[in-house]
């Protein structure tokens, strides 16, 4: 399995001072023209699964790269950015949002709602659902779940598979998958629409590339700070 973890594009809490963030925010403008680039990319991957979260940034980043390159998109509910959709910027405030629902999330992901195939256990309640805050734990027994979903799943297969996620959970995930070789605390920004790729060969994990942004021009680089 080659797997792209790829960062969503600029969202408008990237914009914004912290203290003016929302639960689930769209892409801006610019995200808009990073995932124009981005989806132009893809045009060289011969995709077998493009995989999303099902938060609103994530799902217009993907929506680019399917209105390109038309194929059916997996909606995970376990690949959301660490401590979920949550209201409120500081750690003491863990009330949660609620999230899109099923028909939401396929209007957002895909034109067509037989190709957007999504997790049965998001209902239309909310795939959050006014859970409380994740905690910093969870999301580590979250990220070793999806990394033991991403190989039960695709495993050795060779297959080329794309994930558009968070630059938080990423982090949380090439820890599960590379703590043995390498310091994932040390790797630097996670940018928007960075592209990660790793590869499982039916042992182990290796890293092939980390954080390229060569679809993107200059002037559209953003998410070095964090």
């Amino acid at each position: 399995m080659q797997l792209y973890l790829i960062r969503h594009a600029e969202s408008a809490n990237n914009a914004k001072p912290i203290f003016e963030r929302i639960e689930d925010p769209p892409i801006t403008a610019r995200g808009r023209l990073q995932s124009q680039h981005l989806a132009d990319w893809t045009k060289s991957l011969k995709i077998d699964a493009l995989i999303t979260s099902p938060f609103l940034r994530s799902l217009q980043t993907t929506r680019h790269i399917v209105d390109r390159v038309p194929q059916k998109v997996h909606i995970w509910h376990n690949v959301f950015e660490r401590g979920g959709c949550f209201r409120g910027y500081r750690p003491d405030q863990t009330e949660g949002g609620i999230g899109l629902g099923p028909a939401g999330i396929r209007k957002e992901a895909s034109s067509s709602e037989d190709d957007c195939i999504v997790d049965e256990t998001i209902l239309d309640s909310g795939w959050w659902g006014g859970k409380d805050r994740e905690t910093n734990e969870e999301a580590i027994t979250r990220a070793r779940e999806v990394v033991h979903r991403f190989i039960e799943t695709f495993r050795d297969s060779g297959k080329i598979v794309v994930a558009v996620i968070h630059a938080d959970f990423k982090r949380c995930l090439l820890d599960q998958m590379l703590s043995e070789t390498t310091h994932v605390g040390s790797l630097g920004p996670m940018v928007n629409t960075g592209i990660t790729k790793v590869r499982y060969n039916g042992n182990r994990w290796q890293l092939h590339s980390l954080n390229s942004i060569s679809h993107l021009p200059a002037r559209l680089i953003t998410g070095v700070e964090t």
